[in-house]
């Protein structure tokens, strides 16, 4: 090997070696003082099996072994309150041992196995029959969790489009919020269009609240006016949870489902709770009160199941694909987040109302109910609102995934 061989090889090897994952750890704001500080709280709080250590990006990784998933849940809780949100990775079974985990392993196969088609939705389409919808707005929340101004605002617009104009039926179309909007209600309901809808039927669901902080998985969950935050990993345990959304779309016999999510996690939504947030509330200095976490791509993905999920990174031509397409072909079950993951969904004093959300059901308007329209309606305008109200480096992406391409429904009669 000549020495120009040897000394170009040297140069390749570090330069892959800086980029490679690990590299990413020179610009960790964890410190081992985080490390020992987490897993003494560990020891503190009834973890004893478990510790956390740097993953390849920097971030705190939960490893050890956890009697259950409330345990697991305390710990990623614990991690959370001193490095905040951004600094603590997501969990997978291969990080942690957990007993729990073990056994529902084993019986997600046998329940794939008893599943009817009706219920997973491989039958025909037909016209739409009868439409569903349930609508939660919470902007006020019992246990100190800060008030949203227009979020039920927000679900009284939609609702009233819903009844107004796209023709839903009051007997079969429901409202919820704020005392009205806890966690068992959201439940009760959901499981009652579920039950109810066949699968020529479209169901229509529309939600604004705060999001939790993300959960093991990197959910943010849906919280509402019962949610509790003390101790703070109760704020999972008492919100809308990820599961409860994923048995009603993977049960739902309907083939078409919109569901509409205006909601993410900001730190400014639990300022004011003592213990709640890192000190000072910023994530090691990263974030602050505008810090958000909408719906990731990967928690759509679980909640729809589906491997070949449509995005819409991009918006499309405005022309609607629905004028050339007959009822059997436009379907699917589409969820709609009003940011993506690491945005904030931001609400405006001048529109009085959540950004997304107004120009969405502007879009249905002028759209005639076409679901895909109106998201592309929206979407560029959103944008374009937040950086002109908010700051030019602020930014808020809707973002949309369905289990079928063409799945611009028009939910208007």
């Amino acid at each position: 090997m000549t020495k120009r061989v040897a000394i170009a090889m040297i140069v390749l090897a570090a330069a892959m070696a800086a980029l490679a994952p690990g590299a990413a750890m020179a610009q960790s704001a964890v410190t081992d003082a985080h490390i020992q500080q987490v897993n003494r709280l560990f020891a503190q709080n009834g973890v004893p099996g478990g510790r956390v250590e740097l993953d390849s990006y920097g971030r705190l990784e939960l490893k050890g072994e956890y009697e259950d998933e409330v345990q697991v849940d305390r710990a990623f809780s614990l991690a959370q309150t001193v490095v905040g949100v951004k600094w603590v990775s997501p969990v997978t079974p291969e990080n942690v041992k957990v007993k729990e985990w073990e056994k529902r392993l084993g019986s997600l196969f046998s329940r794939a196995a008893v599943l009817q088609p009706g219920v997973r939705g491989d039958g025909p389409v037909g016209p739409i029959r009868n439409r569903y919808g349930l609508v939660v707005g919470v902007g006020k929340f019992r246990n100190g969790i800060t008030p949203l101004q227009f979020a039920v605002r927000d679900a009284n617009l939609f609702y009233r489009f819903l009844i107004e104009q796209a023709g839903f039926a009051k007997n079969n179309t429901y409202f919820l919020a704020d005392q009205n909007a806890t966690s068992s209600n959201v439940v009760r309901y959901l499981n009652g269009i579920r039950s109810a809808a066949k699968e020529d039927d479209l169901v229509v669901v529309y939600m604004s609240s705060h999001g939790t902080p993300p959960d093991k998985f990197g959910g943010v969950y849906i919280v509402t006016y019962d949610t509790e935050v003390k101790p703070r990993e109760r704020v999972w345990h008492t919100s809308v949870a990820e599961s409860a959304l994923k048995d009603f779309v993977e049960n739902l016999k309907a083939r078409r489902l919109v569901m509409i999510l205006d909601t993410c996690y900001s730190n400014g939504a639990y300022r004011a709770i003592p213990g709640f947030l890192p000190p000072g509330g910023k994530s090691l200095g990263v974030g602050d009160a505008d810090e958000g976490y909408g719906v990731s791509t990967a928690q759509g993905k679980r909640l729809f199941g589906a491997k070949d999920i449509v995005l819409e990174d991009q918006p499309r031509p405005s022309a609607s694909t629905a004028k050339s397409l007959g009822p059997q072909e436009t379907y699917g079950k589409v969820l709609i987040s009003a940011s993506s993951a690491g945005e904030k969904s931001w609400e405006s004093d001048q529109l009085r109302s959540s950004v997304f959300t107004y120009y969405f059901v502007d879009g249905m308007k002028r759209h005639d109910g076409s679901v895909k329209d109106a998201f592309d309606y929206s979407k560029p305008r959103t944008l374009q609102r937040v950086q002109q109200e908010k700051g030019a480096e602020i930014t808020q992406t809707p973002q949309a995934m369905a289990t079928n391409e063409n799945w611009n429904m028009k939910v208007k009669r």
